[in-house]
């Protein structure tokens, strides 16, 4: 079945307020620069070899990769939130229900506070979080056996992730300068603060790689939301497929939580969003997701960058802040009991 007219005109408006919003955000951090001198200063995207100003550098090295991977980002992360949801058959599911998140804590926090490998240098946290992250979920399938249970699933990933939470607490206790606690809690709370252009091509790929693969099997993602008894009689193999989709969704977001630690509430509530906007079919909330989540983690981030600037608030802080109400608005007016 075809995409409508009327999905694909909001589709269209959706993506342009997806650019709308990409180029208004370059105006603010630290120091605004309003958007007539961002316009300007474009000029060096088509003459690179222009003279350069401080401008510049803020824009096009700071900003842009910055903006460009809120991005990235929030479409994997609202992304896997749609595909655990489905998975699991449970809309309130969010990408961290398998304790992804949790385990990547526990990598993350153990880089910053034992020090990590030497020769990984920078790259320890990420690396450590996106080892973490991926340790979780194969316990987590491990445990799961060869029950394909949604509920099985579910509460052994909540239990993986309460193991997981209070290694990483024992990790920051055993902390002894103050300063290493104070990064393991700022990373813990989320933050694309230091992010440049060698961080971008990685995670692009890896989230369009579950876009596409999300995409191609979008009728059998519909199939299994009508339940798993229903599914094998239309001839889903459905712990393989689950196992597949849990596959997908967790190296995704361990690839970006990897990066820019916890932030919460973005995977749970854009997938209602998009469902209120298009309907409950994949094919049409896959694409909307995505857009959806991109354009909500850019202005997250504008906030996180300007509120307080030129500190910045945790990203995970201001999410919940906003999310939390959110969330129980669309249960309020848009789910009956």
């Amino acid at each position: 079945m075809r995409i409508t007219i009327s999905t694909r005109l909001k589709l269209i408006l959706f993506i342009l307020a997806l650019l709308a919003s990409g180029v208004l955000a370059l105006q603010f951090g630290s120091t605004f620069i309003p958007l007539g001198v961002v316009l300007a200063q474009s000029r060096h995207l088509v003459h690179p070899e222009g003279l350069f100003d401080i401008k510049d550098t803020i824009l096009w090295d700071i900003r842009l990769p910055r903006i460009l991977f809120a991005a990235v980002a929030g479409a994997g992360i609202s992304l896997t939130g749609l595909l655990m949801q489905t998975v699991t058959r449970n809309s309130l599911a969010d990408p961290y229900i398998l304790g992804v998140s949790s385990g990547a804590s526990t990598g993350a926090v153990f880089a910053i506070i034992m020090g990590g490998l030497g020769f990984l240098g920078a790259y320890n946290v990420p690396v450590f979080a996106f080892g973490g992250a991926m340790l979780a979920i194969l316990l987590v399938i491990g445990a799961v056996g060869r029950s394909s249970s949604p509920i099985k699933l579910v509460l052994i990933g909540m239990g993986m992730s309460a193991l997981f939470s209070a290694i990483t607490m024992m990790i920051i206790y055993s902390a002894k300068h103050e300063a290493q606690v104070r990064s393991a809690m700022f990373w813990l709370l989320g933050s694309f603060s230091g992010l440049q252009w060698r961080d971008l091509p990685f995670a692009t790929a890896v989230i369009l790689i579950t876009l596409i693969v999300t995409w191609l099997v979008r009728h059998d993602l519909d199939i299994l939301l009508l339940g798993e008894n229903e599914a094998r009689q239309m001839g889903l193999t459905v712990k393989r497929f689950q196992l597949m989709i849990v596959m997908l969704a967790s190296v995704s977001i361990a690839v970006v939580v990897g990066k820019i630690g916890v932030v919460g509430f973005i995977g749970l509530i854009t997938p209602h969003l998009a469902r209120m906007a298009v309907g409950p079919r994949h094919e049409d909330t896959i694409l909307f997701t995505g857009v959806i989540g991109a354009i909500v983690m850019i202005w997250a981030d504008v906030l996180s960058r300007s509120m307080y600037a030129p500190e910045e608030v945790p990203i995970g802080v201001l999410t919940s802040l906003l999310g939390a109400p959110l969330f129980i608005w669309i249960l309020v007016k848009h789910y009956e009991a």
